[in-house]
């Protein structure tokens, strides 16, 4: 089967014909059920637990010694009382984050508070503050405005300030652009290897680079009262935190979590073309590889999927940059709702070819889906011939709820034939299974399909 034709997100269904996509109301169900004789959610080993929807929350049990600080809605960070915490934007594997209104410098801030295991001096956000800001792709980058520590029951946390940005740049955004989407989903794709470049030129590789940590950059936004701003994104929705005993909570836990914004309602007055690239909680230099990446397996080259000595460093990049560029542009990841290692390589050599022999013949698995010569096996009767050339040919349609489907044309995101091939040109350089044939960052943003 191919990644065209797995299930999307619930909001979505995939038709037979390409990539045709309908847009159909979002019901969520906040129903849950718990075995046993207890009617909440089982309890973290400090003793407490949410009484409510779950969904999109911090682990509860990371509020401890080490892990998040216990943040509410109102609270005052940073010096001088700066920071009043409005709303929530989300949360990571290394902190939560925050919309605060700033108080000295009329607007909205991100502030990001880390972990208390996080140092000041493995945070690579803040390495970024001392780097030459003249290097092309600067202003791509989610670089701090400020920072500042916590003290609190969980440790002592770092802090830093970023710009408030909007929703990331897959999937659903071209649907929001009012102008016509091909040149600026293309735009988008050029700033986030400028980005890219950016990071390179100073030796350091992003580890996690793919669209769900590049965002759109928005604009306007500080021109809002706070209540606007707080009725375009929802009101802050709260999940209560209790405890087993009915005693006091823990120092250690928050009273409630915070349900995070949806910027998503943000329209074209907030939206811009650019974009910026954040998250670089998994970066690392280029002289110091990490022994294995945070990013998901979709993004990973195939010398790693492959546990090949020594594959971690730039051109892990690099292949991560081609997956993203053929999102952006497409609107739909490449490796599509494949979860498993085997058949995500056998995906590549369907794209790609046939593995290097030594890797091929290391490559246990490959048996389950080409003969020999890598001749693919499952072929059957209703399945097409599948490709790069096929993925980038597909157009994404859409029907909007209430339409009329026998009526005008669906709303269609469209590659054009030439556009197709400086793609895959691109592309198939990006995803050399030889790191050391793929292009440089620099070749990358010399490359043709840029200057369409």
């Amino acid at each position: 089967m191919s990644s065209r034709s797995q299930p999307l997100p619930p909001e979505f269904s995939h038709a037979n014909t390409g990539r045709d996509i309908v847009i159909d109301e979002i019901v969520n169900d906040a129903s849950f059920e718990y075995d046993g004789d207890i009617d909440h959610a089982p309890a973290t080993s400090h003793g407490t637990y949410l009484d409510g929807i779950n969904e999109s929350l911090e682990s509860l049990e990371e509020y401890q010694d080490g892990g998040y600080h216990p943040i509410h809605l109102g609270d005052i960070l940073g010096p001088s009382g700066r920071y009043r915490v409005i709303h929530k934007l989300g949360h990571g594997g290394f902190g939560t984050v925050w919309l605060c209104r700033d108080t000295q410098d009329p607007g909205y801030v991100a502030v990001k508070v880390m972990t208390g295991d996080v140092t000041r001096e493995s945070l690579q956000d803040l390495t970024l503050t001392r780097l030459d800001r003249s290097v092309p792709g600067a202003e791509y980058i989610a670089i701090p405005l400020d920072s500042f520590f916590i003290a609190g029951p969980n440790g002592t946390h770092q802090c830093i300030v970023l710009p408030v940005l909007g929703p990331c740049v897959s999937l659903r955004l071209w649907l929001r652009l009012k102008k016509d989407p091909a040149p600026v989903l293309r735009g988008m794709a050029y700033q986030a290897a400028l980005a890219m470049n950016f990071l390179h030129k100073h030796g350091l590789c992003h580890g996690d680079f793919r669209p769900s940590n590049i965002l759109v950059k928005l604009d306007n936004l500080n021109q809002l009262p706070e209540d606007e701003l707080l009725s375009l994104l929802g009101q802050p929705e709260k999940t209560h935190v209790r405890s087993e005993s009915g005693e006091d909570l823990p120092a250690s836990s928050p009273r409630y979590l915070t349900i995070p914004a949806d910027t998503t309602p943000l329209g074209d007055e907030y939206l811009t073309d650019q974009i910026c690239v954040i998250d670089f909680g998994e970066s690392f230099s280029v002289s110091s590889p990490p022994a294995d990446l945070g990013i998901p397996e979709n993004y990973l080259p195939p010398e790693v999927l492959l546990d090949q000595e020594n594959a971690i460093g730039p051109a892990c990049d690099l292949w991560a940059l081609g997956c993203t560029l053929f999102e952006i542009r497409e609107q739909l990841p490449l490796f599509y709702m494949i979860f498993d290692k085997d058949e995500l390589l056998a995906e590549m050599v369907r794209f790609f070819g046939k593995l290097p022999q030594v890797w091929w013949d290391r490559w246990e698995a490959r048996e389950d889906f080409f003969d020999d010569q890598g001749v693919w096996l499952r072929d059957g009767e209703n399945e097409e011939e599948w490709s790069l050339e096929v993925a980038l040919s597909k157009p994404m349609e859409i029907v909007r709820p209430g339409a009329d489907c026998n009526g005008a044309a669906p709303t269609a995101l469209i590659t054009s034939k030439p556009e197709q091939r400086l793609m895959a040109d691109l592309l198939y350089r990006l995803f050399r299974y030889e790191a050391k044939k793929r292009p440089s960052i620099e070749e990358v943003l010399a490359h043709e399909w840029f200057k369409i």
